[in-house]
């Protein structure tokens, strides 16, 4: 189902910052330091973890599943710095 584009959030973000994420639209529903702070945790994280299976994996499928679990911790760490550009993820679907 697609939105009209009155759907959308029409809150300003310039003039205040709000504590409550709008329900209406994701783009703008988070203040950017949030953002920031949720990709310095996801990039600890998956460092941590990335170390954890090089230093102490003893097993193979710990190994995978730890590396695999960092990975993806590097992938939201890019998911949450993207809404500081607007990126797609964040915005409208045009499909």
């Amino acid at each position: 189902m697609k939105k009209r584009k009155s759907q959308y959030s029409t809150r300003d973000y310039t003039k205040k910052v709000y504590w409550s994420g709008d329900k209406k639209d994701l783009r703008k529903s988070f203040p950017k330091w949030t953002m920031i702070a949720w990709a310095l945790i996801d990039l600890t994280l998956g460092v941590g973890l990335i170390w954890l299976a090089i230093s102490w994996a003893e097993s193979t499928w710990a190994y995978y599943l730890l590396f695999i679990g960092g990975l993806l911790s590097f992938r939201m760490c890019y998911v949450h710095l993207s809404y500081l550009w607007g990126g797609k993820i964040w915005g409208p679907s045009n499909g």
